[in-house]
């Protein structure tokens, strides 16, 4: 091992050195902490919509999601791809190079954000007409979907510079990002709806300034008090952009095909139940959202920790990681389907008073349920590949629970004996079917992630 590297290896004690069980959970907690956080920014619109505004209010939020996904599906790719190699570059001691390409990936992201913020507002109602936007609910999408398509810029780097504040081992600061977006966002909610009774402009008005303030927290982070990544002139490398931007499109796509399906899900419900269906999905995203932050906590806790060690050549490290997370996907898997399965009824309760909604929610929350048993591992699967650069497999494995299943699932199931239970069966179904080629690919790519442990007489040759 180079000198270089033994003293990059030594500034991450707790990126190399071994930890126990209770270690690593310390160390992924801000993360997990921070997933879940994030997933309550539509959850805290929902809410107060439900409880203080109409159904036609949660529905409409529920049809804006889908252009919520694209830019952050574009901010999750560059953040993940990038993220990646520039951990890999860092863990073999290139600080330089790797705080050049970073500089350079976000002036990428910064212009991508003014292009779609310039599309959106031109384009804005004939794309929510597109979305299923009826003339019920246009009153309420405009403007949701206004305010959200002005603020892509601030959203895009909060999601951005949360994953590199943890590259550069800092969770803490990424815990702080979200937990002042969050409370910022409950706070803003209650005042804009409650207090000042600006309906949907109120929800998101308050989600757009609190996730502004969290990027500051971000953008003066990596100013004043970054670690190893620093800001500076950027050096355009468009072929290792492209490399990163292939890398991280599993996340991509499973924010695009995150949005696909809900356009999706949309049309199924609205046809079945009108409006009422479709904010009673609404309702089952939000669990879904919640639940499933936990499974990307710990994906995006452990990537970082994963592509370091990757670079260092750190077999030992990579296995304990493997172990760690999978234990922890599959406990919370268990937890999870048993929550949502038998206290669906006070998690519905808990947002909407409509009895028709409840209605429609409640049992249907209960076959959904079923998912939560496979999507952990799928989840991170994904985020695995992506850490150790294998692109293929994870856009692959997110393509597949994403969207291929789900549109097979929403085809064929309702024309089953199932009927319309079928529409909320699809996701366990997809999720279960993207299952069985996981698992083929753990197989297959194990000495990738989960790399033999090298005699001391080869270690020396493979870590120079």
């Amino acid at each position: 091992m180079t000198e270089q590297r033994q003293e990059n290896l030594q500034q991450h004690d707790g990126f190399t050195n071994p930890q126990s069980y209770i270690q690593f959970l310390s160390y992924i907690f801000p993360s997990m902490v921070t997933m879940i956080f994030l997933s309550f920014y539509t959850t805290i619109d929902g809410f107060f919509a439900s409880r203080f505004i109409n159904k036609e209010a949660l529905a409409a939020i529920n049809i804006v999601l889908p252009i919520t996904c694209i830019y952050f599906g574009l901010a999750v790719m560059l953040a993940t791809g990038a993220s990646a190699v520039i951990s890999m570059k860092l863990g073999e001691g290139r600080d330089s190079e790797a705080s050049s390409f970073f500089s350079f990936t976000l002036q990428v992201l910064v212009g991508v954000a003014l292009l779609l913020t310039v599309g959106g507002i031109i384009f804005l109602k004939p794309i929510l007409v597109a979305l299923g936007s009826t003339e019920i609910l246009l009153p309420y999408t405009i403007p949701y979907a206004l305010v959200s398509i002005i603020f892509i810029l601030p959203m895009m780097l909060k999601l951005f510079l949360e994953y590199f504040v943890r590259v550069d081992d800092a969770p803490g600061v990424a815990l702080a990002m979200s937990a002042t977006g969050l409370i910022g966002n409950v706070l803003l909610d209650a005042l804009f709806i409650i207090v000042f009774d600006m309906g949907i402009l109120g929800a998101a008005l308050g989600t757009a300034i609190a996730i502004t303030i969290s990027a500051a927290i971000g953008v003066h982070y990596f100013l004043c008090r970054s670690k190893r990544l620093k800001l500076g002139k950027p050096k355009a490398n468009w072929h290792l952009l492209g490399y990163c931007c292939y890398n991280g499109s599993s996340e991509m796509f499973t924010e695009f095909s995150t949005g696909i399906a809900t356009f999706l899900f949309n049309l199924a419900v609205l046809q079945v139940y009108g409006e009422a269906g479709v904010s009673a999905y609404s309702l089952i995203t939000y669990a879904y959202y919640f639940f499933i932050a936990f499974y990307f906590g710990v994906s995006v806790g452990a990537a970082p920790v994963i592509s370091y060690n990757y670079g260092a050549g750190n077999p030992r490290k990579m296995r304990e990681y493997f172990r760690y997370s999978m234990g922890t996907i599959l406990g919370a898997s268990v937890i999870i389907f048993l929550i949502s399965h038998f206290g669906n009824d006070w998690l519905i309760h808990l947002f909407s008073k409509e009895a028709e909604v409840i209605a429609i929610a409640a049992p249907a929350l209960r076959l959904f349920s079923y998912g939560f048993l496979f999507m952990g591992i799928n989840t991170f699967a994904g985020s695995l590949f992506t850490a150790v650069c294998n692109g293929k497999i994870s856009a692959l494995i997110s393509l597949l629970r994403s969207l291929v299943f789900v549109i097979l699932g929403l085809y064929l199931l309702p024309r089953t004996p199932l009927g319309v239970k079928g529409i909320w069966l699809t996701v366990p179904f997809a999720d279960f079917c993207t299952l069985m080629i996981t698992l083929i690919c753990f197989y297959h790519y194990r000495n990738i992630y989960y790399p033999p442990l090298l005699q001391p007489e080869n270690k020396q040759n493979m870590q120079n």
